[in-house]
């Protein structure tokens, strides 16, 4: 049996890293639900949401289980916040997810543009979408997005209207009206998408 640090989640001390909101936003980064986490990495659904909301903080045999099974090591999970004033990802360089999982499938993959950190207001990517996809979503949750199309063609649904946004179009939508998204047409989609607050 492991054994587990209690903690309130309003009392984390100052200098550790949020480890709670880390975990989830390299889970939802890669499209997992928590069942699907907690179950590769050997631990209990209700355990993990309660890692994740900071009521308890992880023993190292399962926050190496937990990385693991994301990909990530222990000590990136653990690294402080970086404080440079400007971060510049060259072209090659952009940390990337894949969404071809299982929890989608769908084959799209997309390249960060702001990089995570505790309390950061927005999130960003170039989604890469690729054709004859299935749809992604339906999602629904509180915030807003916007986001370019950089190539090819979008097909988005928000709530019940469906828009095709073509190469050099924009959109933007409250994202607590349910939405979905997938390529249109026969040629891969390339969109620049921001989200406030971040989701993933």
């Amino acid at each position: 049996m492991t054994l587990m640090s209690q903690t309130p989640p309003d009392s984390k001390d100052d200098g550790l890293p949020n480890i709670g909101l880390r975990l989830r936003h390299e889970r939802r980064a890669r499209r997992l639900r928590l069942k699907d986490l907690a179950d590769s990495s050997g631990c209990s659904e209700s355990l993990l949401s309660r890692i994740e909301n900071n009521l308890v903080i992880p023993s190292l045999t399962t926050l190496h289980r937990l990385c693991k099974t994301l990909e990530i090591s222990v000590p990136e999970l653990l690294s402080p916040p970086d404080e440079t004033s400007c971060v510049v990802y060259r072209e090659g360089q952009r940390p990337r997810y894949d969404n071809g999982g299982p929890v989608e499938g769908d084959g799209s993959m997309a390249e960060v543009l702001v990089p995570f950190e505790d309390g950061r207001l927005l999130e960003a990517h170039i989604w890469h979408v690729p054709a004859d996809g299935k749809w992604c979503g339906p999602y629904q949750h509180f915030g807003e997005e916007t986001g370019f199309v950089l190539e090819g063609a979008l097909e988005l649904k928000v709530k019940n209207d469906t828009y095709i946004i073509g190469t050099n179009d924009s959109f933007f939508f409250k994202s607590d009206l349910s939405h979905s998204y997938r390529c249109h047409g026969d040629r891969d989609c390339r969109v620049i998408w921001v989200n406030t607050p971040p989701t993933f």
